[in-house]
């Protein structure tokens, strides 16, 4: 038994490598790549990577043959997340902000092309659909489209570039190009909205959450009825919703 160890930590060894380079690789990797930045043995790597596949640690992207963080790191990094500074100050934000307007919040991360909802704070009326640890493809939400914008052109071309948009309502963008002009936009306004883009008769507002280092690592939303939305009242929820996006960044360490 005690000569089956080394071999059993050189896999795990091997395991999580595979994992923090995927997770820290700038766009989904390639086998190849992944091959040849770990030197890790075809054989060796095509067994590891299954099993993380198995265990949905990883996800392959079939079509573009690359791989991503799977369903099960964002769960347990949900989990974790919960006992972080993050999660209490998302949560005690977007449950006020809920108290004050009588609707849903929610709060999101990126994982790949998918938004992943990590809070929710539910409204008198709940038109939303989504659930702790429920992903979405980020380009048809507003949560979404705010994170994709904080990546640069490379970043979103991996991600989506390939990628068959879907589209739930009439109202989705599924324009690659399009999606392109609308991010560049958001990033410039620093707000974005979705308009029956994924629910109908729903409307969102999603706002940036920094770090100390002015990152954005986070969004949080609020959806409404779309019926109830004209300017002055889109003006309004704006600034709602990004001042208590800035308390919550302020009170993680942005200044």
């Amino acid at each position: 038994m005690s000569n089956l160890i080394p071999a059993i930590v050189k896999s795990a060894s091997r395991a999580l490598d595979i994992i923090e380079f995927i997770i820290n690789s700038p766009k989904p990797p390639t086998f190849a790549v992944i091959r040849d930045f770990l030197d890790i043995p075809k054989s060796s790597l095509s067994y590891l990577l299954q099993d993380l596949i198995n265990r949905d640690y990883i996800h392959l992207d079939l079509e573009m043959r690359v791989y991503y963080p799977g369903s099960k790191l964002i769960q347990i990094s949900a989990s974790c997340i919960n006992n972080t500074n993050l999660s209490r100050e998302i949560l005690v934000g977007i449950k006020k902000l809920s108290d004050e307007l009588g609707e849903t919040t929610q709060a999101g991360l990126l994982d790949g092309r998918f938004v992943v909802y990590i809070a929710k704070s539910q409204g008198v009326k709940d038109i939303s659909v989504t659930t702790l640890g429920f992903r979405i493809p980020a380009h048809a939400a507003a949560l979404g489209k705010m994170m994709l914008s904080s990546l640069d052109e490379d970043q979103i071309k991996a991600r989506l570039c390939n990628v068959e948009l879907e589209r739930y309502t009439e109202n989705t963008i599924f324009s690659y190009e399009k999606l392109l002009v609308e991010l560049k936009q958001i990033a410039q306004q620093g707000y974005a909205i979705d308009t029956q883009e994924i629910i109908p008769g729903g409307f969102c507002v999603a706002v940036p959450i920094y770090d100390k280092s002015h990152k954005i690592i986070a969004a949080i939303s609020v959806t409404v009825p779309a019926i109830r939305v004209n300017d002055d009242f889109l003006g309004k929820l704006i600034d709602r919703v990004r001042s208590t996006a800035t308390n919550i960044s302020i009170r993680l360490g942005k200044i």
